[in-house]
């Protein structure tokens, strides 16, 4: 699947109109690279735009060769830009390529204003490595101006029977198409999201073909709180059947079930030799046999493989080059003859401590098969840009893996090394996916598979609490006793930081945790306790205990004092803007916080507006139960000897991660509220006017 980096950006701008165009065209040719380029107008609609597409194309010509199915495919885009921010976003360009893909042509030119062409040359184009351990593929454009268009064309060869091509972005296309071309004994499936035309399988000749076409193209912005990629047009594609001579009823092909049965060979299915080896490893680790605790024997193997294994895009177990694991489970091995045996084989992975995906995942379901403990392994989509679809077989889309336990109904992401049984991975969350049902001996009874939900933790389980005590010197500068707790979701993403961060500048860290902070030097003790992944077994918080001088949160005023009490619940979210909303709201997981506020009120003074202090917002479902809920409330405990403290609770709950479009205004008005909050200001006034 290709995957275009644009870096589009959101900025409000007016866009200067065209000039010094020398011809121009309203409608775009469809060839692939003309020889006398010409310039286009820029309808009104778009004239308040940073850039638009005039043209976004895909083609695809599938072709059996030598036994295969490969896909030639050929993206073509031509872009106006027609302000600096466009500029900006398209000097550069960059196209990552999937290992096994071929790149025979890429040709890009700018098309100036005056109609001037300037093409890109071999040297200014750069191969890198993306995260994924996929090459990436850079240039840079010359000659880019105002009003200026930009055309690229790449031409890829791979393999592959499934895919997806994105056909919105921030700005809008004028003209989008997407067509397909494949024998007429192959027959594919499409099938397209969020108001990108449908297509259909259409037989010419010898060869059958998808075409769909769309004009105007809206921009669609990026939203708070929204899965952005989700939500673009987009359509894909899959392999349905293969269509035999005399066959009236061809089988499907690829189906969830095919699936089910892929994940137990290429995962669970092991040689006896690999048992051994991961019999070995689990002794290693201290797993127990027949009538251990499955939960235990659960944690021990997720730590033993996650602190011991280190897991890559890619490995070279023997240091040559590209000999990769990645690569159909390539390795080399002790027992393999050599390195071209399709294995991912496990002692290379114990004996070098490193694996691929794909190893790792191999190394977690033989530990559990040994171990005895009842597992499913899956995988699914990255819901932040696929929604898994039981009906539309795209194997394409599905990247994620997830283990899922019977006996305890819970999950674990086994190639996320932040993550603890039963955290998983936030890109997961609330997805379907596809388990493979066949046990590790291999006796299919029933179904290969099963489709179930990856249902997160309930937000009790992932809290994020604050527990702080100010108290005021003479000259009413406030100092905080602060303690911050965070268990499940909250606490995996900071042990995470805490875990990649550099030892000697550990405090750098803390102050970025601590935003009452100004400066380092603010911070006048910490301590951070549970940091270590282990705890996480047993949600223990994470804290971090600190004191800090915070004279920021004080002002006078006269006489009196004005004391910032919500600047301690740190900054919120805001949703105020009141443009219509686009895109449903998705939340990372669910969460709560409990904020706990004592302030020492200096003697002599009393608040005069406590009151401010009281907030309350919550949105509830048919049943009355609080879906979203904020509320702030208070109390004054009377000491005529100490003083007079102010308690302060603050508590938020957010218990499902998806919103329709139709719930926005009611989960906005929750986020407002705690926005609010953050701005109370308390007025300290000397009592009888002292």
């Amino acid at each position: 699947m290709k995957r275009i980096s644009l870096l589009l950006l959101v900025v409000t701008a007016t866009a200067i109109s065209v000039t010094a165009q020398k011809r121009l065209s309203t409608q775009p040719s469809y060839v692939e690279w003309a020889d006398n380029p010409t310039l286009h107008a820029v309808p009104p609609e778009y004239k308040n735009e940073h850039a638009f597409f005039i043209l976004k194309e895909e083609s695809l010509d599938y072709r059996v060769e030598d036994g295969y199915i490969n896909v030639y495919s050929t993206s073509h885009w031509i872009v106006k830009v027609l302000d600096d921010i466009g500029i900006d976003n398209f000097n550069a360009n960059g196209i990552s390529v999937n290992r096994g893909t071929r790149v025979p042509s890429i040709k890009a030119r700018t098309i100036r204003a005056d109609g001037k062409v300037m093409d890109i040359t071999r040297d200014m184009i750069k191969v890198t490595q993306d995260e994924y351990g996929r090459n990436k593929i850079i240039f840079a454009m010359e000659g880019v101006e105002k009003n200026a268009e930009i055309e690229v064309l790449v031409k890829q060869i791979r393999r592959g029977v499934f895919g997806s091509d994105v056909f919105q972005y921030q700005i809008p296309i004028q003209h989008a198409r997407f067509e397909m071309s494949y024998p007429k004994d192959l027959v594919f499936e499409e099938r397209s999201f969020n108001g990108f035309p449908d297509g259909h399988d259409t037989l010419i000749g010898n060869r059958r073909h998808i075409a769909i076409t769309k004009s105007d193209i809206p921009g669609l912005k990026r939203e708070a709180y929204s899965l952005y990629d989700l939500h673009r047009m987009r359509c894909e594609y899959r392999l349905a059947r293969f269509v035999e001579p005399n066959q009236n009823d061809p089988k499907k092909l690829y189906t969830w079930e095919d699936f089910g049965k892929e994940l137990y060979n290429d995962h669970i299915k092991i040689s006896d030799q690999e048992k051994a080896v991961a019999n070995k490893f689990l002794s290693d680790l201290g797993v127990a046999g027949e009538g251990a605790s499955e939960a235990d024997n659960i944690r021990k193997i997720e730590n033993g493989i996650k602190n011991n294994i280190v897991l890559y895009p890619f490995v070279n177990y023997e240091e040559r080059e590209q000999v990769y694991a990645y690569n159909d489970f390539r390795s080399v091995s002790t027992l393999a003859a050599g390195y071209d045996e399709r294995k991912n084989v496990l002692d290379s992975i114990v004996s070098k401590k490193a694996a691929s995906e794909e190893g790792y995942v191999k190394l977690f379901a033989a530990c559990f098969a040994q171990a005895g403990v009842k597992f499913e392994l899956g995988m699914t989509t990255n819901r932040e840009e696929h929604g898994f679809d039981s009906k539309f077989e795209n194997w394409g889309n599905m990247y994620n893996y997830v283990f899922y336990f019977p006996g305890t109904n819970k999950f674990l992401s086994p190639t996320d090394i932040y993550c603890r049984y039963p955290v998983v991975a936030q890109d997961v969350l609330g997805n379907k996916g596809v388990f493979s049902t066949i046990p590790p001996s291999g006796a299919i009874t029933g179904s290969m598979s099963d489709i179930r939900t990856i249902n997160p933790l309930p937000a009790s389980e992932s809290q994020n609490n604050t527990t702080a005590e100010i108290s005021f010197t003479k000259d009413m500068e406030a100092t905080a006793e602060v303690t911050y707790s965070w268990t499940g979701y909250n606490a995996t993403d900071i042990r995470a930081s805490i875990s990649a961060w550099p030892r000697d500048k550990m405090k750098d860290l803390v102050k970025k945790l601590l935003p009452l902070a100004d400066a380092q030097e603010d911070i006048v003790n910490y301590k951070i306790l549970h940091e270590t992944f282990d705890n996480a077994y047993t949600n223990k918080p994470l804290e971090l205990t600190a004191t800090i001088k915070t004279p920021q949160l004080t002002e006078q005023a006269g006489k009196d004092y004005l004391f910032k009490l919500g600047a301690l619940i740190q900054d919120q979210a805001e949703l105020y803007t009141e443009e219509d909303r686009k895109t449903p709201v998705d939340l990372g997981y669910p969460s709560m916080s409990v904020r706990r506020i004592t302030v020492n009120i200096p003697k002599g003074y009393k608040i005069m507006n406590p009151n401010a202090i009281k907030m309350h917002a919550d949105y509830v479902d048919e049943k009355m139960k609080p879906v979203l809920s904020f509320n702030a409330d208070y109390s004054i405990v009377t000491d005529k000897k100490n003083g007079d403290k102010l308690i302060v609770t603050v508590t938020e709950s957010y218990t499902q991660i998806h919103y329709s479009v139709a719930d926005y205004q009611r989960f906005r008005k929750i986020f407002n509220t705690s926005a609010d909050f953050n701005k109370v200001t308390l007025l300290l006034a000397r009592k009888n006017g002292a």
